[in-house]
């Protein structure tokens, strides 16, 4: 019998099986790789052709090192609502964000693609605003203008929460991104190694922040943040770790109001940030994606610079309610005479530091930005061609132009204020408010937010009724929300009635 025509043996059977099968399964692997890479290439952001949407959704360079998966994001509010704020709706809007009808996450979160999409925050997070007519009515989004709903603390707080949660689990999540037909079969070998580095990186960073989240400490609310402080316990931790740099008490203190952004090319040169500690619009923009979660190495330098130049002539939004016009003329004359020196372009004293003895607002922002802070970021920044150059640190607050006041309430560096008539009429100023609230106050200039009267643990109205809780209560009492300052003749606070009404007319033209 020839070689050839004896039959195979059954190891050799076996092995000509198996390379059969190794070989399908290098072919499925080699096709799924092209399908993976032609759909998912590496570090490609998901780009929007309008510069608005580009400020919306576009990359700032967040979602490399401090990506999140989309499709989890999706799913966490519905599939754990009891880390919900109390009665919110079980998605992201929960916390305030903005989305709109057709986009997988909010405004504020952009999506790059990786070998999964992962969304980070963006620009438009902090600075995008809801203005309405009356309760229940057609929303008004503003590019620009301080994000007045949305509470970044409680949504880190639901995420920290949710990774804390035993039932954070890859069946869960993997469950419930099936019901809503979110997974595919590549989903299901990539993600449960993903949900598992997700909640590990949560709750490592929960740890860094963890002071933030102590019941002592004063909750920011909705549209407020405090940037310079959470950079000393997590991007910038190394440095103070490393010159064994103690961050004292009062300096971690530092919650504002989130600003507005329109109308920078007029801004450029001068003292910005509250405490006028920076000169440099680009400078104060990537310090913003810095702390928005861009890492120097991963900043998309390229969409940065074009959000720069499209904030550099983005106009104020114009006052979309009715104006006193005849009120609006007398009261430029009181403008010239009290606040242009200060808030105008062409001010004597525009974006100048007033030290905290002449102002006499809350310090607590001016003691958070400190030499060891400049140190630390021009360390983390170096070698940059945006390296950081120009920040000083100040004993006080900067007087900023008034373009689109309006929109800008509440009002002094920590939103302790409600409306520009209550900033005018320190009697007026209430101890404690809502904030959150989206309908405008358009006699008052600022929004329509119930003042409140403590009453023990709670807080009651006017009428004396008990406070519900429908928004967040802002307390002046509480350590940083202070609401002294900015009064007395200088400032226009001795006006009489009817010339503060007449200022605040024209404050709306502007």
């Amino acid at each position: 019998m020839e070689l050839w025509d004896r039959a195979p043996s059954p190891v050799t059977r076996r092995y000509a099986q198996d390379l059969r099968q190794w070989a399908q399964i290098i072919a499925v692997l080699f096709l799924v790789a092209l399908v993976v890479f032609d759909s998912f290439a590496p570090n490609r952001p998901v780009e929007r052709a309008s510069e608005l949407d580009n400020f919306f959704y576009g990359s700032i360079g967040a979602d490399i090192g401090r990506g999140l998966p989309v499709k989890v994001l999706q799913v966490l509010p519905a599939t754990f609502p009891e880390h919900l704020p109390a009665g919110a709706p079980r998605d992201l809007t929960a916390f305030g964000f903005i989305h709109e009808p057709g986009e997988r996450l909010p405004i504020g979160f952009s999506i790059r693609r990786q070998l999964i999409d992962l969304a980070a925050l963006n620009c438009g997070t902090c600075h995008t605003g809801t203005v309405r007519a009356e309760p229940g009515g057609e929303p008004m989004h503003v590019a620009g203008m301080p994000a007045n709903t949305l509470d970044l603390q409680a949504y880190f707080r639901f995420l920290f929460d949710v990774a804390a949660d035993e039932d954070f689990t890859p069946a869960v999540v993997l469950g419930a991104m099936a019901e809503r037909d979110l997974l595919s079969p590549l989903d299901r070998l990539i993600y449960p190694a993903v949900i598992r580095r997700m909640k590990e990186g949560l709750l490592a960073q929960e740890r860094r922040v963890a002071r933030f989240f102590h019941p002592d400490y004063p909750r920011f609310g909705p549209g407020r943040v405090n940037t310079f402080d959470t950079f000393k316990t997590d991007q910038f931790r190394y440095y103070y770790e490393r010159h064994d740099i103690a961050r004292e008490p009062p300096e971690m203190y530092g919650i504002v109001d989130m600003p507005s952004v329109w109308n920078q090319a007029p801004r450029d040169g001068l003292w910005l940030h509250w405490d006028g500690n920076q000169a440099s619009v680009r400078e104060r923009n990537f310090s913003a994606a810095i702390g928005a979660g861009a890492r120097p190495q991963d900043m998309d330098v390229d969409n940065m610079l074009r959000i720069e130049a499209w904030l550099n002539e983005l106009p104020p939004p114009s006052y979309p309610f009715a104006i006193d016009r005849a009120q609006a003329r007398r009261g430029e004359q009181i403008f010239r005479d009290y606040c242009y020196d200060c808030h105008a372009f062409k001010g004597e004293r525009i974006a100048q530091v007033q030290s905290l003895a002449v102002i006499g607002t809350d310090p607590h922002r001016a003691w958070s930005y400190t030499e060891a802070m400049l140190e630390a970021q021009q360390d983390y920044t170096a070698g940059y061609f945006w390296q950081f150059e120009r920040f000083r640190v100040t004993d006080g607050y900067s007087s900023h132009p008034l373009d689109g006041v309006w929109a800008r309430a509440p009002y002094l560096h920590n939103g302790s204020v409600p409306t520009m008539w209550a900033l005018l009429t320190p009697a007026d100023r209430p101890v404690a408010f809502e904030t959150g609230v989206t309908v405008y106050d358009q006699e008052d200039m600022g929004f329509r937010t119930e003042h409140l009267r403590p009453a023990g643990d709670t807080y009651t109205r006017e009428d004396g009724t008990v406070y519900d809780g429908r928004h967040f209560v802002f307390d002046t009492r509480r350590i940083a929300n202070g609401n002294d300052g900015h009064a007395g003749p200088a400032y226009g606070t001795e006006l009489s009635g009817a010339d503060k009404r007449a200022l605040i007319e024209y404050l709306k033209t502007k």
